[in-house]
C-alpha cells in the first residue's frame, strides 16, 4: 500500500462575473466609438528588410492603405507622400541601415501625423517636423535621467527645452496657417452711459462719463436766468422787460 498521501489540489479560483456597465459608462463607451468612427484611419505599411546595408523596402499593407498614406500627408501625389514618409522615418524613428526601424515604429509615427490631420502639402511638411521634433525631445528627456555629469545634464536639458519650445511654435504656426483668410474682429471695453451713447475703446480719467452726465442734465431749449440783460431792437437802447424779473435792466 502506498504510504504517500495524495494531496488534494486547491480548487480553482472562481472568475468573478463582469460587472454590468452603468449608464454613464455606456455613454462614455459610445462617445469613444463615435470619436473613433469619425477620425481618419492611419495607413499601415509593411517592411521588407534586405541585405545588410541595403535600403529598407516599405509598401502599404493594402490598396486602401496606399490611399490613406497619401491622405495622411494631405496630398494626391505619390511622390510627395514617399518623400514625407522617408523624412519621417529618418527623423522620427530609431534605427539605421544596419538596424532599420520596425514596421510598428513606422506605423506609430504615421498615426501621429494622421492625428494632426494635414490638409495640404504645407501642413504635411509642418506636421512631419512636429512629429520629428517631439520624438527627439522625448528621446533627450529619456536620456536626461541617465546622465552622469552636470555638464551633460545642462547640455541635454537645454537642447530638450529648445526643442519643446520649437514644438510650441510649430503648433502656433499651424494654427495661424489654418486660420488664413479669416477675419477676426475683437471689440473691447464697450461702455454705454446715460443717454444711450456707446463708447468703444479705453476710457481714461472718467472725463467722458462726466461729459455724458452733463449732457443729460442740459436743458433741451435755450433759456436764460431772470434779470439777465438783453439787447433791445431799438437804437435808443431802451430797457427790455424780462419775463419773471422784478426789475428792468438797461442794456
Amino acid at each position: 500500500m502506498d504510504s504517500r498521501r495524495s494531496e488534494a489540489s486547491p480548487p480553482p479560483e472562481a472568475v468573478p462575473e463582469p460587472r454590468p456597465l452603468s449608464e454613464a459608462e455606456k455613454d462614455e463607451v459610445r462617445a469613444f466609438e463615435n470619436r473613433r468612427r469619425n477620425r481618419p484611419r492611419p495607413p499601415r505599411v509593411k517592411t521588407q528588410p534586405g541585405r545588410r546595408g541595403t535600403p529598407l523596402t516599405l509598401e502599404p499593407a493594402s490598396l486602401l492603405d496606399n490611399v490613406r498614406l497619401r491622405a495622411a500627408f494631405g496630398t494626391a501625389d505619390p511622390g510627395f507622400a514617399d518623400l514625407m514618409l522617408s523624412e519621417l522615418l529618418n527623423a522620427a524613428c530609431e534605427g539605421g541601415p544596419s538596424n532599420p526601424p520596425s514596421a510598428q515604429a513606422i506605423n506609430q509615427v504615421l498615426a501621429a501625423v494622421t492625428g494632426i490631420g494635414p490638409r495640404d502639402e504645407t501642413e504635411a511638411m509642418l506636421a512631419t517636423q512636429m512629429v520629428a521634433t517631439h520624438f527627439v525631445a522625448m528621446t533627450l528627456l529619456r536620456r536626461l535621467k541617465s546622465v552622469e555629469t552636470l555638464q551633460q545634464q545642462d547640455s541635454t536639458g537645454n537642447l530638450a527645452t529648445k526643442l519643446l519650445r520649437t514644438y510650441s511654435l510649430q503648433v502656433e504656426a499651424l494654427q495661424r496657417y489654418r486660420g488664413k483668410g479669416q477675419q477676426k474682429v475683437t471689440v473691447e471695453h464697450v461702455h454705454v452711459h446715460s443717454g444711450g451713447q456707446a463708447i468703444v475703446g479705453t476710457v481714461q480719467g472718467g472725463g467722458v462719463a462726466r461729459k455724458s452726465e452733463e449732457q443729460a442734465r442740459a436743458p433741451g431749449a435755450i433759456t436764460f436766468e431772470p434779470g439777465t440783460p438783453m439787447r433791445g431792437p431799438d437804437p435808443e437802447r431802451e430797457a427790455v422787460p424780462v419775463t419773471g424779473g422784478t426789475r428792468e435792466a438797461p442794456l
